[in-house]
């Protein structure tokens, strides 16, 4: 939990400079939402009813769907453009306490070539895990049926999401060492997994709780509210929901960083006279 906790704090301590960063990419990505299929779902859920198809478990999960994949696009595009330069400024202020604009451009320019890339390859590896869990959990539907598909089915989901959590647990700290220490990529990923062996446990939580907070909040905002008249409203909220994880998982690679490798944070050293 002091993960999540440093990560929160340094979130809310420094929002007012971090917000903008996020605006469009979550945007973004809540448009790509299909909330009609998210409160069908959420109804079926109520319901503890199993009467879902895979491609309706797959639009849930996945932003490249039929009705967003546009937006989808445009979210990975905003990503590209502003997950670099808030990086940078979060480096910047953690590695010498500087907390100002100033050099974001310069930060750009070094980190859009490793920011893309990683990006890049955990879209394409959330989409194969999108796939694979969307299937699982529909073939629990057609061996099952009544209060036991359900269970089943909520259990297969929740393991999913606690494999996506690991998965991304191993890799957060890649762009953070491949930022500040300069290393190659392969280097880089060496360095990140000598890191991460000692203190996965920790990782994993700091990564998997906010992921699962998150989903729970999809399925209450939309079945908390009718979307015909309220339908504005829902993409609201589900965007601020989108935001802060956003911003949350962007921090938490520099906290995590910086505790694994045992640097000093300048940002929290007490400035006197």
């Amino acid at each position: 939990m002091k993960y999540i906790g440093s990560a929160f704090k340094y979130l809310f301590k420094n929002f007012i400079f971090l917000f903008p960063f996020a605006l469009l990419p979550s945007y973004f990505l809540a448009m790509s939402s299909d909330v009609d299929n998210l409160a069908a779902l959420a109804e079926s859920a109520l319901a503890v009813r199993t009467d879902f198809d895979f491609l309706q478990l797959f639009t849930f999960l996945s932003p490249f769907n039929a009705e967003g994949w546009v937006f989808a696009l445009l979210f990975v595009a905003s990503c590209a453009v502003f997950i670099p330069m808030l990086l940078g400024f979060i480096e910047k202020h953690m590695r010498i306490g500087s907390r100002s604009f100033k050099g974001i451009a310069g930060r750009f320019n070094s980190n859009f070539l490793p920011t893309l890339v990683v990006l890049l390859l955990f879209l394409l590896a959330y989409e194969l895990w999108a796939l694979l869990a969307a299937g699982l959990v529909y073939a629990v539907s057609l061996i099952l049926d009544g209060v036991a598909c359900f269970i089943l089915a909520v259990a297969v989901l929740f393991g999913a999401n606690a494999l996506l959590a690991w998965f991304a647990s191993v890799f957060l700290l890649w762009l953070p060492c491949m930022q500040i220490t300069g290393y190659s990529y392969m280097d880089s990923l060496n360095f990140s997994g000598q890191l991460y062996v000692r203190r996965r446990g920790k990782l994993f939580w700091a990564v998997f709780l906010p992921l699962l907070a998150g989903v729970v909040l999809q399925f209450a905002i939309v079945a908390a509210s009718p979307l015909e008249a309220l339908r504005v409203p829902a993409y609201v909220f589900l965007e601020l929901v989108y935001l802060f994880l956003f911003l949350y998982y962007c921090v938490l690679m520099y906290v995590a960083y910086f505790g694994a490798a045992g640097e000093e944070r300048m940002d929290l050293v007490k400035k006197y006279g």
